[in-house]
């Protein structure tokens, strides 16, 4: 199993490789340090000036379709908080593509899978069930041993003759 650190490290540094396998910890590590780092940024938005009334103006975008905030009245932490929460997204958008093609490899399957849990991630209600579909298959070991994607990289060797 990777460490934290390690994981971190190999997901910038593969930044645009979907060559070869990510073990479970690779992925899931990648995910709770991007999500430490959100879950920061959105703290920093909510202490700022009208913060609470930015996530509320959020809320009515997604339930009623209209987004009335000012963007102004958010304050000059909270604007920097946001700014940051973009590139930060923007930054890790290809990495997160390239880690889940690694990791559906490791699982033995095409990465195309991603593009596939995308597209129905757009879809109303089949949406939902596609994440969190996408998010369980994620959870299981990868495949023991070399695979058509690579060698395993929990170091497992089928080959005991070899």
């Amino acid at each position: 199993m990777l460490s934290f650190g390690e994981a971190v490290r190999q997901f910038y540094s593969n930044y645009a490789n979907a060559e070869g396998r990510a073990q479970r910890s690779a992925y899931w590590w990648a995910q709770l340090y991007q999500l430490i780092i959100a879950l920061v940024l959105i703290i920093v938005i909510l202490m700022s000036e009208n913060g609470i009334e930015f996530f509320s103006a959020i809320l009515d975008l997604i339930t009623a379709g209209e987004f009335v905030f000012d963007w102004s009245d958010l304050g000059g932490s909270g604007q920097a908080a946001c700014f940051l929460m973009v590139i930060f997204g923007l930054v890790n958008f290809i990495p997160n593509i390239m880690l889940s093609i690694r990791r559906f490899h490791d699982l033995g399957q095409t990465g195309w899978l991603v593009l596939a849990f995308f597209v129905a991630g757009l879809l109303p209600f089949i949406g939902s069930i596609a994440d969190i579909g996408n998010l369980i298959w994620f959870i299981f070991p990868g495949t023991k041993g070399p695979n058509e994607y690579g060698s395993d990289p929990l170091g497992h060797d089928t080959d005991i003759f070899g």
